[in-house]
């Protein structure tokens, strides 16, 4: 799964031509699923009021490579594949479960470890029987260069052949692929299914402000998926992105313009007024928020310059929204799609699980009244204490927002967020104040101590 944030390769022209007018024709037998990845690190994954969802796709292992690890150069060990596997807790309720394998680098890994990842997956299966979870398949999600799909293919063929009986065989897929004259065919010959990937296509685009999200072309890209004969679905980004953008003035290097940030989030900066925001969209219908410096700034470990600049993309129900229908317009073999990927619960820059399925047209859009507080316990002994979040209606309101939020009880103390305008304006109400673009998902408030357990109502400042 190519999820970049460097140049890696661009996306090459398709040649359309020889491709059946039948392309478009409904396929009966091929039922629409809505699908998520799960990937490594979302420890704590979000919750979803709609239950179960029809798959989800869950990074179980790893294929890598020794040479990237401590391990000699030049040794036996530093050219061996190493392959490890787990099946996470805490999982989402799905009515189907697929086993993701990722690689670590853009090559194919050697045959011998084909076969050892097929020893992975037998084993996670008794855990998955345990557990009532319905694996029906696994995927591999390796970035092979287009000019090794011939060795991919070899390599899913000796997989297939060691792996479990009774599961489906996934791939994911990059669109550099699907080229005229490359080694696609024997690829997904070897497989059940595959996924090709609309996101990060074009990393000169992202480089200039440009999109995370890939157009989605049904009257391009259908008969090419279609001609192959095999079930696919269409993987669609629901994440974000951070990166912080200097000013060039000549003395950093190129690396750091790319520099990307892991942990910022909109709010770590749009309180501060070394800031200035500048917001637009972009052509996948993404939000582009460009916060200026304007004096010298620190905020968490960075150190900020007049002119440098931190930069969001973030993804939208518009964009889903379009990019949905346009996969259901590919019609013959496409099953649905797949959501990359399934939040963590405090995340900010990936769209929660209802905010998808609401943009895909599976649930009933938010209405206004659809502000809500959530409060979890938090399991303080001597005083009820509770985790406060809000889970705000509208994410992208272009306009700063204001909630009041009222407790049953009155408040002991509260404990805010950092970065978080809220305070309390009165014993028994807190006061948020969001900037805009920063209402959310769901947003943790803070911390409430009261003597018995409160509950809470949320209403918007007119």
């Amino acid at each position: 799964m190519r999820v970049f944030h460097v140049p890696i390769l661009a996306i090459v022209s398709l040649l359309l031509s020889g491709c059946a007018a039948s392309w478009s024709k409904p396929n009966p037998s091929q039922k629409w699923s809505t699908g998520f990845w799960l990937w490594q690190g979302t420890y704590n994954p979000a919750e979803s009021s709609r239950e179960p969802v029809d798959a989800l796709y869950v990074q179980a292992g790893e294929i890598r490579h020794a040479a990237h690890y401590d391990v000699a150069p030049g040794t036996q060990a530093n050219r061996q594949w190493l392959v490890s596997a787990w099946l996470p807790g805490n999982l989402p309720d799905a009515k189907e479960y697929w086993l993701v394998l990722r690689c670590d680098r853009q090559s194919v890994p050697d045959l011998q470890s084909a076969q050892a990842a097929a020893q992975n997956v037998t084993s996670l299966l008794g855990q998955a029987r345990v557990w009532h979870l319905n694996v029906v398949g696994v995927q591999l999600d390796i970035d092979s260069p287009t000019g090794s799909l011939p060795e991919y293919a070899k390599y899913l063929h000796e997989f297939r052949r060691a792996m479990p009986q009774g599961l489906a065989l996934s791939v994911t897929a990059l669109l550099d692929w699907f080229h005229s004259g490359t080694a696609i065919a024997d690829v997904i010959r070897e497989v059940d299914e595959f996924v090709p990937q609309f996101y990060d296509v074009d990393p000169e685009s992202y480089q200039r402000g440009g999109s995370i999200a890939g157009k989605i072309d049904a009257a391009r890209w259908g008969p090419v998926f279609n001609r192959l004969g095999k079930r696919f679905r269409i993987g669609i980004s629901t994440f974000g992105r951070s990166r912080l953008i200097p000013k060039d003035t000549g003395n950093r290097s190129k690396s750091w313009r790319i520099s990307t940030f892991r942990d910022l989030v909109p709010l770590d900066v749009a309180t501060n007024a070394a800031f200035r925001l500048e917001a637009q969209r972009n052509a996948a219908s993404e939000v582009v928020l460009n916060y200026r410096v304007t004096k010298k700034a620190h905020v968490g470990y960075t150190d900020f310059e007049p002119g440098d600049t931190v930069q969001f993309v973030l993804a939208t129900p518009d964009a889903v929204r379009a990019e949905v229908d346009s996969a259901r317009k590919m019609a013959g073999n496409v099953a649905g799609v797949v959501f990359f990927r399934w939040p963590g619960i405090d995340e900010s820059l990936t769209m929660q699980v209802d905010e998808v399925m609401a943009a895909a047209g599976l649930l009933a859009k938010p209405d206004h009244e659809a502000n809500r507080i959530d409060a979890i316990d938090g399991r303080c002994a001597a005083v009820a204490c509770v985790d406060v979040y809000l889970e705000a209606h509208a994410p992208f309101s272009p306009n700063a927002l204001r909630y009041h939020v009222h407790s049953s009880v009155e408040l002991a103390y509260f404990l805010p967020e950092k970065n978080v305008p809220v305070r309390m304006a009165g014993p028994s109400e807190l006061e948020v104040s969001l900037p805009p673009y920063c209402a959310r998902g769901r947003l943790y408030l803070g911390r409430a101590v009261t003597a018995r357990r409160p509950d809470f109502a949320v209403e918007e400042a007119q």
